[in-house]
């Protein structure tokens, strides 16, 4: 599946008109990443299935809660329950927020749960609003807004000490892992660059922090990075740098660090499941986001090629199956046609030409049976018959009056109880006519 994410400009860029974008194939390696105008992406935005848009670490400030009960439900008002998260927000924050409440964007954890802490991540909205309207007028709408770090992201740290994964990250898209007994850290490390401004990047338990570094290269890291940093991210997780800071990071931490690249580590964004287009700035809701991308994962991913080939082949098979099952079901039909057609002109040899062989065959019969003098079923003795039978037998009295049409005969004065009607029925059936009847009167006719 074809993704393009773009990191929304900052307005302290040098040159904030040029987004940073990366364009994947597959959602894992890198197809192409620069920098380029909203003209310029339109161009990739035409090959990409899904565009994601980053928000930068430096944009967000994250903040965790306690949601009073019944704030995190989701019902069939979900106007009303928007205004009343964030008034709820806007007052638990009030007092950790530089400005106003007013003027930021509130995004709240996915899943959050009732009766726990819930992270919440806070910028500008204005600035959030205008960047994604920009996008949306060159017609690059986001199907997410997805945070560039998050402080509840898997190699999140643990408080708790057990053996377990640390993970240390600088600036990088791919975690490696290393089995620690001293600290329960799937912690996360990054060195930001460029060389000349380095800073490290870590979430932990408390939210996302970032520290600025001199771009010296001395040994280990100086003060007061040394006491701010925790200790065991340095010691025990593996370092991953970008490959402007990657002799900075050896001489730092004493160790060779693993080179990755920027787009790389925005590619590895897309993963997460955080949205912050919530509230106000909510497009779909995300259920229908998440089932959408799965949709287009499983459409276009190649990793799922296989299965598409499957349900394709299957898909086929049953088409084909189809078509061979009405093929014999035709075969069929001519058949029996044409054993109806070599019946009727076997049976009556005057008959030279067959249009509808039972109708056909209908009247050659009824020719025959008048010839001989026979009364077929249409006729009146006959219904009379049937019916003085049928009616003697279920204790029934004649009619008072009688009225015979082709193929009908009408009987009024019965005096045929419902009852009673439900017993006549079955004996006409047997000698091939049907009742049916119409107030008092009952209608005779032949079955078809």
């Amino acid at each position: 599946m074809n993704t393009l994410l773009i990191t929304l400009p900052l307005t302290d860029d040098p040159d904030p008109s040029r987004l940073e974008y990366v364009l994947s194939d597959d959602g894992r390696a890198v197809e192409a990443q620069g920098s380029a105008n909203l003209d310029e992406l339109q161009k990739h935005s035409a090959q990409a299935h899904t565009v994601i848009a980053i928000v930068p670490g430096r944009a967000l400030s994250w903040h965790q809660v306690h949601m009073p009960a019944g704030t995190l439900s989701q019902g069939m008002f979900q106007g009303q329950q928007v205004q009343r998260q964030r008034a709820v927000l806007e007052g638990l924050l009030e007092d950790q927020l530089l400005d106003e409440p007013a003027q930021m964007h509130f995004a709240l954890q996915p899943q959050p749960r009732a009766g726990q802490p819930v992270w919440v991540g806070v910028c500008h909205r204005a600035w959030l609003q205008t960047s994604l309207d920009a996008l949306r007028k060159a017609g690059m709408s986001p199907h997410r807004v997805v945070p560039e770090w998050s402080p509840d992201l898997p190699y999140a740290p643990s408080p708790v000490k057990r053996r377990t994964v640390s993970r240390l990250w600088v600036r990088g898209t791919r975690w490696a892992e290393t089995m620690t007994s001293e600290f329960a850290s799937q912690s996360a490390l990054w060195l930001l660059g460029p060389q000349d401004a380095p800073h490290l990047v870590w979430a932990d338990a408390h939210g996302v922090h970032q520290l600025p570094l001199p771009s010296t290269s001395g040994t280990g890291l100086p003060e007061p990075a040394a006491s701010l940093l925790p200790a065991h991210l340095a010691a025990h997780a593996e370092l991953i740098a970008e490959p402007a800071v990657a002799r900075l990071a050896q001489a730092l931490f004493g160790r060779d660090a693993e080179v990755q690249t920027s787009a790389q580590r925005r590619l590895m964004a897309r993963h997460t499941e955080w949205d912050l287009a919530q509230m106000d700035l909510a497009r779909q809701s995300p259920l229908w986001s998440r089932v959408r991308e799965t949709a287009l994962q499983l459409w276009s991913a190649p990793h799922w090629r296989p299965a598409r080939w499957a349900a394709g082949a299957l898909v086929a098979a049953q088409l084909v199956g189809l078509n061979v099952y009405a093929w014999q079901a035709q075969a069929q039909l001519s058949t029996q046609r044409a054993a109806i057609r070599n019946t009727l002109t076997s049976t009556f040899p005057q008959v030279t030409v067959v249009v509808d062989p039972l109708l056909q065959m209908q009247r050659a019969v009824g020719g025959l049976r008048q010839a001989s003098g026979t009364a077929s079923e249409r006729d009146l003795e006959t219904m009379l018959s049937a019916w003085g039978a049928a009616a003697t037998a279920t204790g029934g009295s004649g009619p008072s009056a009688l009225e015979y049409l082709p193929g009908e005969l009408r009987l009024s004065g019965t005096g045929l109880a419902p009852e009673a009607q439900e017993r006549v029925a079955p004996l006409l059936a047997a000698r091939s006519l049907s009742l049916r009847t119409d107030g008092d009167l009952v209608i005779l006719s032949p079955r078809p």
